[in-house]
């Protein structure tokens, strides 16, 4: 008991040095799988640039069950990916127990699953091109998505034919939308963001050069 004891005391210490680093809080929480996040930083990308002397520029975001996927879009350089990152790790993160580099009226809820896909995932071994791998990626999604799900993915449609991509990523994204899950994607794809605009809990998101 005794050790328990003191390893649970170094891990609640570990956990406030580190929000007092990251200027990290417990925020409020909702029992349903939702975001509303205010000024929320990458912990990481906070510390690399406040070395530099340089600040990062702070994110809101919301999710919902009126807006349940967010399609980010906008030029390379843009912070997309970035967008994307932060939101995948504050969310672990809060799962977790961790503190978060958020505002104090910041809001966040509870996935059961969280299913990313993120970077390039090929593979020798597997016999995995960079195209297979995203689309067995897809089948996984597919096969767990729910509505207790948040879905993150980069790039969303890439990796094939621009035409091919762009069609199969929309049947992707419906049959994501239909199981009721939850997500942010980025994409560079017109006929994605077309789709969007016709889904009525699904909304586009862009960022600024």
């Amino acid at each position: 008991p005794a050790y328990d004891f003191m390893a649970f005391v170094d891990f609640a210490r570990a956990k406030a040095l580190f929000a007092i680093r990251v200027n990290a809080i417990v925020p409020l929480f909702e029992d349903t799988p939702s975001m509303l996040w205010y000024r929320a930083k990458h912990p990481l990308l906070y510390l690399s640039l406040k070395a530099n002397g340089k600040d990062v520029v702070p994110l809101d975001l919301e999710i919902n069950e009126d807006q349940r996927i967010i399609l980010i879009s906008g030029p390379n350089a843009g912070g997309k990916s970035v967008c994307l990152q932060t939101a995948g790790l504050l969310q672990y993160m809060f799962q977790c127990g961790v503190p978060v580099p958020v505002e104090e009226s910041s809001k966040f809820g509870i996935f059961h699953k969280i299913l990313i896909d993120m970077g390039d995932e090929q593979s020798l071994e597997n016999d995995l091109s960079t195209y297979s791998s995203h689309l067995l990626n897809m089948k996984n999604f597919i096969r767990y998505a729910s509505r207790d799900t948040l879905i993150l993915i980069d790039e969303f449609g890439t990796g094939s034919d621009p035409d091919l991509g762009g069609a199969l990523a929309a049947v992707f994204l419906e049959e994501f939308y239909n199981r009721g899950a939850y997500g942010v994607l980025t994409t560079h794809y017109t006929n994605i963001k077309l789709l969007v605009e016709n889904l009525p809990q699904a909304i586009n998101a862009s960022m600024l050069f």
